[in-house]
Order: C-alpha cells, then structure tokens, then sequence
C-alpha cells in the first residue's frame, strides 16, 4: 500500500474540519434544545401537579360532602327521634309500657295540684 500524497492528506484534513465545523454546529443545536427542554420541564410539570392537586381536592371535597350529609341525615334521624320522645310519639316506649313524656308532666302537674290542695 502506497502512501498517501500531500494533496491527498491536504483533502483529507479539509474534509475532516468540514465534519468537524458539521459537528460543533449540532452540538450548539443540541446544547440549546436540551436548554429549551429544561425550561419547558418545570412548566410542564407545575402543570401536571396542579392537575393533580386539583383532582385529589375535588375527589376529597366530594367524599367530605357525602360524609356530611351522612353525618347531617343522622343527627336528623335523632333529633326526630328526640321530638317524637318529647311529644309522646315515641313508639318504642310505648311498646315498653313507658309512660311518654306528656303523660309524666301531666302526672305531674296533678301530683302538684294535689299537693296544694
């Protein structure tokens, strides 16, 4: 094998620094995508927090709301429970033969007048 010329060498070396000069050009390209990418991450992912905050907030708000009103339908249920007792519609006191609420004031009040008399 023959070596090879000093214009061949010559031609080499100018195709080598046109690859090269190639080169640095991609490299700065590349440099300011990846610089550009990293200013898009933050955004993208303040975005993407907040989608998800707000989703877990409305599923919480929504399970407390269903939990209120289970708590607000019971407190109900007892306070009806409670005027019923107090206006002698209790019905399971009177299935335990428990005088109601009324009928014990208005013994009451007779025990009372009695009394004075």
């Amino acid at each position: 094998m023959a070596e090879p010329t000093i214009e061949q060498l010559q031609t080499l070396r100018d195709e080598l620094r046109a690859e090269i000069r190639e080169a640095h050009g991609v490299l700065k390209d590349l440099r300011s995508e990846i610089r550009t990418a990293r200013e898009l991450v933050p955004l993208l992912t303040d975005e993407l927090f907040t989608t998800e905050v707000k989703k877990q907030v409305d599923a919480l708000g929504a399970a407390t709301e269903q939990a209120m009103d289970n708590v607000s339908e019971g407190i109900l249920k007892k306070f009806d429970a409670l005027a019923d007792m107090l206006m002698g519609e209790d019905r399971q006191s009177r299935r335990k033969g428990q005088p109601s609420i009324p009928d014990l004031f208005k013994a009451r009040a007779t025990l009372d007048e009695a009394d004075r008399e």
